[in-house]
């Protein structure tokens, strides 16, 4: 079975978690140690959570739910402790000790619905599931930066290489970014949108050289407020069928003038943990795409 080989086939199968009382743990004095930009309003984030299960299970999507982690605040971002690829899951290892755990209870997670363990991060093999975009069978994207470094960056390119990936990109990751997934996503088979200033040139071009559409929003655009600056961490339904935090105008507009359809959700709460509609959407399984 394959398991997802891009970001853009029909999604069929995700893994979530609805927070709990771990998000009462985050208060005033120690939001930051928890890596939040503030403290929430806790029955508005699992609203906001809840109202993306919804929009899932309507469009046909079977959402899988992890249990427990009431220790864990940042655990409902279930993008970060794992990533899919063709043939199973890499379980990540996190930077900070605050996150450290919750892989395990995603892997448990993964185990009960049967999906194969590729690799398990170790030791000083730094990677998290936000910082790779599987775009399809021969091309990915992975950044580097404060959550990815060197020995784990080379250990995601020596698995994807082992099992025929012949382009994956390295991009640096910009302090003011935790992830790639918050400035790149892919709308279709072969095109992806982006900040024109962050993402670089020559990763560019040779995507170009291999087909893909490389569309640009301008950082002036989406840099006004936390949640604008997250309004690329959108998650593809399908090809050209993307669903986009409220209130994302710019993104929004550029992305209907490239006939995407765009599905709107509210994530007022759930970006003041750092994190958006991609990050909080453990993807487990799509339709293959053509390529």
């Amino acid at each position: 079975m394959i398991y997802l080989d891009s970001e853009v086939g029909k999604l069929r199968e995700v893994l979530m978690h609805v927070p709990g009382k771990e998000l009462e743990i985050v208060n005033e004095k120690n939001y930051r140690n928890y890596l939040f930009s503030s403290t929430v309003n806790p029955e508005k984030f699992k609203e906001e959570i809840n109202g993306l299960i919804d929009l899932y299970k309507k469009e046909g999507i079977k959402v899988d739910l992890v249990p427990d982690l009431e220790d864990k605040p940042n655990a409902v971002y279930a993008r970060d402790p794992f990533l899919m690829i063709p043939n199973g899951a890499i379980i990540s290892n996190f930077m900070y000790e605050v996150r450290k755990g919750e892989e395990k209870v995603y892997e448990e997670a993964l185990r009960k619905l049967n999906i194969p363990i590729i690799k398990k991060m170790q030791n000083n093999e730094i990677f998290e599931g936000g910082n790779a975009i599987i775009l399809n069978r021969e091309t990915a994207l992975v950044g580097i930066g404060e959550r990815n470094n060197k020995s784990g960056v080379e250990s995601f390119i020596s698995l994807l290489q082992s099992i025929g990936y012949k382009n994956i990109y390295v991009i640096q990751t910009p302090i003011s970014k935790i992830h790639i997934d918050e400035y790149v996503s892919q709308i279709n088979e072969d095109t992806i949108i982006t900040v024109k200033q962050m993402f670089p040139w020559e990763v560019a071009n040779d995507l170009k050289n291999l087909g893909f559409n490389i569309i640009t929003v301008d950082y002036s655009d989406i840099s006004s407020n936390l949640k604008t600056r997250l309004c690329l961490n959108s998650v593809a339904l399908e090809a050209n069928k993307i669903v986009l935090a409220e209130g994302c105008d710019a993104v929004r507009k550029v992305l209907e003038e490239n006939a995407v359809e765009v599905i709107e959700a509210k994530i007022d709460e759930i970006v003041k943990g750092g994190g958006g509609i991609h990050c909080v959407t453990g993807q487990i399984s799509r339709d293959l795409i053509s390529k």
